[in-house]
């Protein structure tokens, strides 16, 4: 039986965008999945509905002081790859709150057939409109895949029952450790480019240097604002 674990992160802004979420993992995969999440700035309330309400996953929820840069930086995202590389041969995925999951398990399986590691469907403008020079030359990325479009890192599935995607993650923690890389100095995160987007930069760019960069191999998740019926 294969093993699936969900990380996020939320808040009481995307509170009922998380629920969403949930209710889309409950139709798509089977029950007793682990949930992972980052609890950024719920009530206490929220946290204990998230908590004892979906007896369909098992959810943790993890409550941390965030500073300016952990926010900014988006490191929370790294914690969480470090708990999912500590329970064991699974798959991974990392969701924002407000994104649904759109393929069922069997799509995801042959999917990760062909490739360990997937990211979001790519923004339309070059790499390098989005990501700072600095980042790039760091993980040496080459002209070519400085100019395709960004891999966007809102949904991330990682197939950790195998060794390259355990490499994968791992490496993208250490660069996310890197603040040089992560956030070089005077960068921000903009939502038109010339811009830098942090860990998605980073994301991107190593999908890139590991060869996952075909378009067809992409994640297509939905992102939705309404309510489950």
């Amino acid at each position: 039986m294969v093993k699936y674990v969900i990380a996020t992160a939320t808040n009481s802004q995307f509170y009922v965008q998380t629920q969403q979420m949930l209710y889309s993992l409950h139709c798509l995969l089977p029950d007793g999945f682990e949930v992972l999440i980052f609890d950024n700035g719920l009530t206490p309330q929220q946290s204990a509905i998230l908590q004892s309400s979906f007896g369909f996953a098992h959810i943790s929820v993890f409550k941390r002081q965030l500073t300016t840069y952990d926010r900014q930086s988006y490191l929370f995202k790294t914690w969480a790859h470090e708990l999912a590389l500590q329970m064991g041969d699974c798959i991974y995925m990392w969701l924002d709150s407000k994104t649904m999951l759109k393929y069922d398990e069997n799509k995801i399986l042959r999917m990760l057939e062909k490739q360990p590691v997937y990211g979001h469907m790519p923004f339309p403008q070059p790499e390098h409109y989005w990501t700072d020079i600095r980042t790039m030359d760091a993980i040496e990325l080459d002209e070519v895949d400085r100019q395709t479009p960004q891999i966007q890192a809102s949904a991330m599935l990682f197939d950790l029952r195998t060794n390259e995607a355990k490499a994968f993650l791992s490496t993208l923690i250490y660069l996310n450790r890197q603040k040089e890389i992560i956030t070089p100095e005077g960068t921000f995160k903009g939502f038109e480019p010339p811009t830098h987007r942090q860990d998605q930069s980073v994301f991107s760019c190593l999908m890139k240097k590991s060869g996952y960069k075909d378009n067809d191999h992409l994640w297509a998740m939905m992102h939705c604002s309404l309510y489950f019926n």
